[in-house]
């Protein structure tokens, strides 16, 4: 299992994940960054005519993975 990062965007603002995540494979982390898309977009969106939301994955290395 390795460590990941997930690092939210909303419209240019960026949150920087400090703690991440242990997770077993790529597909896994596929799905969380999708769920946590969702979850940001259900806390934002309501009200916004136009948002640019995005969630970025970076290993241990900070090398981007998604």
């Amino acid at each position: 299992m390795d460590w990941y990062y997930f690092d939210s965007r909303d419209d240019g603002e960026v949150v920087t994940d400090e703690i991440g995540l242990e997770v077993a494979d790529l597909e896994t982390v596929k799905v969380i960054a999708a769920k946590g898309l969702a979850e940001l977009a259900v806390d934002v969106l309501p009200g916004s005519s136009e948002r640019c939301l995005g969630i970025d994955v970076r290993d241990t290395d900070s090398e981007p993975v998604l």
